[in-house]
């Protein structure tokens, strides 16, 4: 029997009309819009053009200047900025944050330049294929996956900072052990992913609530800190010291650019932005501006009171709990622990709802084994995506536990500075981008040019530093398997690339 269904909507699209044809005549039956199945209704308000009306050119300077902060987590970054630094560079830990900060700010001219020119939805990866094709714009897009999964597990590993400090200071001393470490970071993902599974939304605007709240404690520890000891500044500006080296320095500044890396993720925010030409530049400088100022000074208070209690930061409390206790403002430890936590894993939350979109996207579009992109039919969540996310973000951090032992501070250094090598060399591909951009326009801009050139020769040293000075530790293993890693993945991307060239165009939007 022949049974034809035709949707026939409201003008104001708030209602629709449902008209069946069948062998035994024609039945009609008025619906509420939001009565349609998910995928009917998001076509409709596409076609209608509401959507673009609502989303874009509406956020405020303000909006996206607290939504940039709180995605590079200013609030964590500023409780860890010497604690996170000071098992590797020692006093010349300011000196690794400040040389991220302006390789990062050099790139930020180039990306700048884009945004001026381009508002696009794929972020550097479009600007990358804009200029120099689609298969370099298809080995950004590998480093940016990878990374993305491996900062996932990064995340995880910070919680486990704060509620190790935390179980410690209420007199759980598992906590620190590596088992402990081991099992927190598993439950944690596995509530992190169940919150992601029921399609949490609201995770995002809790991750900038918690961000910022505990700024103000974390500063009031360190300030309390230095408060009762003999502060000086002499040994960070002692340039003649072992902490100088060149050997030191240039991986510790790799360890730093974790704070940064990922910063041009809100050019994906240009068609969102109320003169997008002008205010994402302007964004770029305060967000850089803000973060990489803001560390520097935080190390410069912390790293003389936590030079003197490495052993007690090694065994697993948080920096801001050895603060606060040499601050005699001890009732502030635990609060301040797992106001932190909160924050961190606010952000996990919201980092697997936007990294499983990209998985379930990817796959959806081929580039991914097809299972990935299965959507739960209740939730409207990429669910085989956010368990294939758990097991990395939970399965790393026992691996290194397994590897290595490492502290939880330790582990979340190796994850992030694993993050890191991910990006440097498509960073290298957006120098170069944004360089044959400003000679191709022509006129004077040799300012810009110098610039983003030094950049681009800063990202490369930093990636063959790492490389040609590897050890048999953990670190000398990261640059060259995030090497293997992203050619991996660019050799199946070149494929696709080969077979159906509009595949990596998706996966760009999306990233």
């Amino acid at each position: 029997m022949e049974m034809i269904t035709f949707l026939i909507y409201s003008e104001d699209s708030t209602t629709c009309g449902r008209i069946t044809r069948t062998g035994k005549g024609v039945r009609a039956r008025r619906l509420p819009f939001e009565a349609l199945p998910m995928t009917q209704a998001e076509e409709r308000t596409a076609d209608s053009g509401q959507a673009a009306t609502l989303q874009h050119n509406h956020a405020s300077m303000g909006t996206m200047t607290v939504l940039g902060l709180a995605a590079m987590q200013i609030g964590p970054g500023i409780a860890l900025a010497g604690g996170y630094l000071i098992l590797y560079a020692g006093n010349a830990s300011w000196l690794a944050m400040l040389g991220a900060l302006l390789a990062t700010a050099a790139l930020g001219v180039g990306v700048t330049a884009f945004a001026r020119r381009f508002v696009v939805s794929g972020g550097l990866i479009s600007y990358v294929g804009s200029v120099l094709g689609p298969w370099p714009r298809a080995f950004a897009a590998a480093g940016y996956l990878v990374g993305l999964l491996v900062s996932m597990a990064a995340v995880a590993t910070g919680v486990v900072i704060f509620t190790a400090s935390f179980l410690l200071e209420m007199g759980f001393g598992w906590g620190s052990s590596a088992v402990g470490q081991a099992i927190s970071a598993v439950v944690l993902t596995a509530c992190a992913c169940a919150l992601a599974y029921r399609g949490l939304d609201t995770s995002v605007r809790v991750s900038v609530v918690l961000t910022f709240a505990g700024i103000p404690f974390a500063v009031w520890v360190s300030v309390a800190a230095i408060a009762n000891t003999d502060f000086s500044l002499v040994e960070q500006f002692n340039f003649s010291g072992a902490d100088f080296r060149l050997a030191v320095v240039i991986p510790a500044i790799t360890i730093a650019a974790a704070n940064f890396v990922g910063f041009e993720g809100v050019t994906a925010m240009a068609s969102e932005a109320r003169d997008p030409r002008r205010s994402i530049p302007r964004l770029i400088a305060l967000m850089l501006g803000v973060c990489g100022l803001s560390y520097v000074a935080m190390i410069w208070i912390q790293v003389p009171v936590l030079s003197s209690n490495l052993e007690a930061l090694e065994s697993g409390e948080s920096p801001t709990t050895i603060l606060a206790h040499v601050g005699n403002v001890s009732f502030l430890a635990a609060p301040l622990d797992l106001l932190l936590a909160a924050a961190t894993f606010a952000g996990l939350v919201a980092t697997i709802n936007y990294g499983s979109r990209i998985i379930g996207t990817a796959a959806a579009d081929g580039l991914l084994p097809k299972g990935l992109s299965r959507i739960h039919p209740v939730y409207r969540s990429p669910v085989t995506a956010i368990v294939f996310i758990g097991v990395i973000a939970g399965g790393l951090p026992v691996l290194l536990q397994l590897i290595s032992s490492a502290s939880p501070l330790e582990s979340s250094v190796y994850l992030y500075t694993f993050y890191v090598y991910f990006y440097l060399l498509p960073y290298v591909l957006a120098a170069i981008a944004a360089v044959v951009m400003l000679v191709r326009e022509g006129g004077f801009r040799i300012f810009q040019i110098v610039t983003v050139t030094g950049s681009g020769l800063a990202w490369g040293y930093f990636f063959w530093f790492g490389l040609s000075h590897s050890d048999e530790g953990v670190f000398g293993m990261l640059p060259w398997l995030s090497l293997i890693l992203t050619m991996a993945l660019f050799l199946i991307f070149a494929i696709v690339q080969w077979r159906s060239p509009s595949r990596i165009s998706k996966l760009e939007e999306v990233l």
